[in-house]
């Protein structure tokens, strides 16, 4: 179906919110995040609006993990700031590789300060993941200024492959309706159809299921594929064993665990001791557990260690993990790094 999830993130007052209101097509549900809508030359893209308080780093850690792509806000009022610098960092680490840089409140900024935060901004994602990426300037008022977005976003390349995986929907709400509870969520990986059957995870919701029915942006659909914003209904489970970090995915294509060992890459900028004992945030998709490391072994930027978790988590080999310490001040980094399980 050619559909893609692109996160809109910006540091607070950046102007995201608004630039995505006046792109969206369909608003959806709101709760520490929004999710949107807009389809454009055959692509159906879904929006999610990131908070900008970054007092809590994991919820954007999380959004970021299930995205496509990026639209990265920034204004001259705040200009280049560490929220900037961290949510760089932050994309990078996930791996992100496609996107769009908006210089906001164009019609409030002068051609001076517009200059100059292209420059800033230049120099700041150079030898990072967003190098390549294409920095504009919005004005929200300018209709032709919108509709460009729209085409730069809807350009945005779909993997094809992503479809041949193993199915999986990343669950953010649920809800009861006519008798059944609706589950909704992104699904990055894999192809379903109504009766597809799967299994809730991770322990202690693990439960065998089949899909009655699907939705795609409020419109019944047979069939859903990676990249989909979807709505399915299932029968005999209750929307709160439905909370967001569920997952519904093809059965025996994971796994589900709660300690282990891992190997994390760890961001050079990050000066903080990793030791025994220490915890921090394991961020995959909209799971976020808390893990203890033990028999921390570190090689360069190189970490492994053994782990237990407060609760299970699931995943795959396509799932991108990060590593947050989101206690320290917002001064300091929080982004530990990228984590691959063994």
């Amino acid at each position: 179906m050619n559909s893609l999830t692109v996160s809109v993130i910006g540091p607070y007052r950046s102007g995201k919110s608004t630039l995505v209101n006046k792109l969206q097509q369909r608003k959806g549900a709101e709760e520490d995040v929004s999710f949107f809508f807009f389809k454009y030359a055959g692509k159906n893209v879904t929006l999610i609006d990131t908070p900008g308080d970054m007092d809590n780093p994991t919820t954007l850690a999380s959004v970021l993990t299930l995205s496509d792509a990026i639209i990265f806000c920034v204004s001259p009022e705040n200009g280049v700031n560490l929220q900037v610098g961290e949510q760089i960092i932050m994309a990078g680490s996930v791996g992100i590789k496609q996107g769009l840089i908006c210089i906001t409140k164009a019609d409030i900024s002068t051609a001076e300060e517009i200059e100059k935060l292209q420059k800033q901004i230049s120099a700041i994602i150079k030898g990072t993941s967003m190098e390549n990426f294409e920095i504009t300037v919005v004005d929200i008022n300018n209709d032709q200024s919108m509709a460009d977005i729209r085409v730069k976003v809807s350009n945005f390349s779909y993997d094809p492959e992503n479809i041949k995986k193993p199915f999986k929907i990343l669950i953010d709400h649920a809800f009861e309706s006519k008798g059944m509870s609706v589950a909704v969520g992104t699904m990055p990986t894999g192809k379903i159809g109504i009766h597809s059957e799967g299994v809730i995870a991770p322990a202690p919701f693990t439960k065998d299921i089949s899909i009655n029915s699907i939705q795609i942006n409020q419109e019944d659909v047979s069939v859903a594929e990676a990249g989909d914003r979807v709505g399915v209904s299932i029968k005999g489970v209750w929307p709160w064993d439905l909370p967001r970090g569920v997952e519904i995915r093809k059965k025996d294509s994971f796994r589900d665990i709660n300690e282990g060992e891992f190997t994390v890459k760890v961001i050079p900028l990050y000066k903080q001791e990793i030791k025994d004992d220490v915890k921090l945030n394991l961020i995959s998709n909209w799971q976020n557990v808390v893990v203890t490391l033990k028999n921390v072994k570190r090689d360069g930027n190189t970490v492994t260690a053994n782990f237990v978790a407060d609760k299970n988590f699931c995943f795959d080999e396509n799932d991108r993990i990060l590593l947050i310490n989101k206690d320290l001040p917002i001064r300091f980094l929080r982004v530990v790094g990228s984590v691959s399980l063994k």
